[in-house]
Order: C-alpha cells, then sequence, then structure tokens
C-alpha cells in the first residue's frame, strides 16, 4: 500500500486535536480579556458622564445663585436674626452643604446640594420656599444626583474663600468628589472643580 494513501494515525489526530483545543483556548482568553475590559471601559464612561452631569448642574446653579430679577440688591440666604450673609452661596463645610437662592421666569428657587454620608450619595433639593442658613441643608427629600442603584459617593468636600479685588469682593468654590461603582469599587473615580460665583454686589 502507497504511504501517500495512508491516513493519520491515532498519535498524529491526538496532536492535530491538542494544538487545535490550544489554539481555540488562546482565542478564547483574548476574546473573554478584551469583553471584560471593553465592559468595564464603558462603566467608566457611565460612572464619568454621571459624575461630570452632576457638576456641570452644580456650576450652572451656583452661577446663577443672587441672581434677583429685578436687577436689585443680590439675593443672600439669612442668617436666623434675619442679617444677610455676605456670600452669594451658603457653605457649611461641616456638613458638606451648599445653599443658595436665585430668581427664574417661574419665581424664586431655594436650592440645595448635600452629602449623605449614611447612604453615600449626594443629594440636590429644589424648593420655592424661603430657607435661611439655619434651615437649609437638612437632609430630607431631594433626589440623588447620581444614579444611586448604581453609583457610591465615597467623598465629598467643599472648601470656600473669598477672592478680593480693588473693586469688588466675591466667593471662590472648590468641589471635591469621588465616587465608585456599588458592586465593584476597583471602577472609581475623583474630580474637582472650582467656581467663582457672580451676581455679587458689595454692600
Amino acid at each position: 500500500m502507497n504511504s501517500a494513501n495512508k491516513g493519520f494515525s491515532l498519535i498524529e489526530l491526538l496532536i492535530a486535536s491538542s494544538v487545535g483545543l490550544i489554539a481555540i483556548g488562546v482565542v478564547g482568553s483574548v476574546f473573554l480579556s478584551g469583553y471584560q475590559a471593553a465592559n468595564k471601559r464603558s462603566l467608566e464612561l457611565l460612572l464619568q458622564q454621571d459624575v461630570n452631569d452632576a457638576f456641570r448642574l452644580i456650576k450652572e446653579d451656583v452661577l446663577r445663585a443672587g441672581y434677583v430679577s429685578s436687577g436689585g440688591e443680590t439675593l443672600r440666604l439669612l442668617l436666623p436674626n434675619g442679617v444677610s450673609k455676605a456670600n452669594t452661596v451658603y457653605v457649611s463645610a461641616a456638613i458638606n452643604c451648599l445653599a443658595y437662592a436665585y430668581d427664574t421666569p417661574n419665581g424664586r428657587k431655594y436650592n440645595e446640594v448635600m452629602y449623605n454620608k449614611q447612604d453615600k450619595k449626594l443629594v440636590y433639593r429644589s424648593s420655592k420656599d424661603e430657607i435661611r442658613t439655619d434651615t437649609a441643608c437638612v437632609i430630607k427629600g431631594g433626589y440623588s444626583l447620581l444614579y444611586e442603584k448604581q453609583i457610591l459617593v465615597s467623598d465629598f468636600k467643599i472648601i470656600e474663600k473669598e477672592i478680593s479685588s480693588a473693586s469688588a469682593t466675591s466667593q471662590l468654590i472648590k468641589i471635591t468628589l469621588a465616587a465608585h461603582l456599588k458592586h465593584d469599587d476597583s471602577v472609581s473615580t475623583a474630580k474637582s472643580i472650582q467656581i467663582k460665583t457672580r451676581n455679587w454686589h458689595n454692600e
């Protein structure tokens, strides 16, 4: 019988099968690694987008703080004794909260952004009811600025300082936020922004 007509031996078949299985395993491993990396990247983008959206809302709100539609004196939250605060945004660094008010076409709005440390979420509350410095920043009602079913806020800090020039004094607010996914804390982010308040009138 001609050797050219011979089929594969059992050993050759086993070797070929082994090589095939190894190749499939390598390809599968590369595919799985790529899938996991792409999935993690999509979760990171989701987290980054949520944090960016929260910062955008806070920044837009803070820049409106103090605005009065009549063009009169800057709107500020009042102290319990009725004396106006010096700043357009009331900052409570001790409990990581911002509170402020501004006029809109639909009336005056009193807004608050605060960190709920117990539930690890960033709370936003808006109301037409007047608030003062002693009634602001109480964690009740409102809603989470980040998708609370998937995201936990691990840190939220506010630093405030006054900045002065020859013609006016203003307020600089630095906000730092750190967050991670609820079921995978390896997917995390930490960002900060600085906002210079507007609508400031010297008294």
